[in-house]
Formats: C-alpha cells, sequence, structure tokens
C-alpha cells in the first residue's frame, strides 16, 4: 500500500484550488438561476478545472 505525505505547501494549494472551482460554481448557479448570463462564470470554472487537473497530474 502506497501512503501519500503532502507537504503543508501542497494541501494549502489545493485548498486554493478547490475554492476557485466552488466559487464560479456557486456564481454560475446563482447566475443561471437569475435568467442570467453565466458565460464568465463558466469560463472560470473551466480554467479552474484545468488548473486543477494540471496540479493533479504533477503529483502523479
Amino acid at each position: 500500500m502506497i501512503v501519500w505525505r503532502v507537504s503543508a505547501e501542497y494541501r494549502k494549494k489545493e485548498s486554493a484550488i478547490y475554492d476557485k472551482i466552488r466559487e464560479a460554481s456557486d456564481e454560475y448557479t446563482r447566475l443561471s438561476e437569475a435568467g442570467m448570463d453565466a458565460t464568465e462564470a463558466l469560463r472560470r470554472l473551466e480554467a479552474a478545472l484545468a488548473e486543477f487537473e494540471v496540479f493533479r497530474c504533477i503529483r502523479a
């Protein structure tokens, strides 16, 4: 069994990316429920998810 030891810096960066994803997702939900244009929120969500993907690939 492999046990990953994760540094505090890694956890901090991971948490920051999760926060970006959550904020963009919440904004998208809020705008779409209000019937407003949510294009920018979707772009931010896409960018945050891409950042997360790259971040996770670096660890592997």
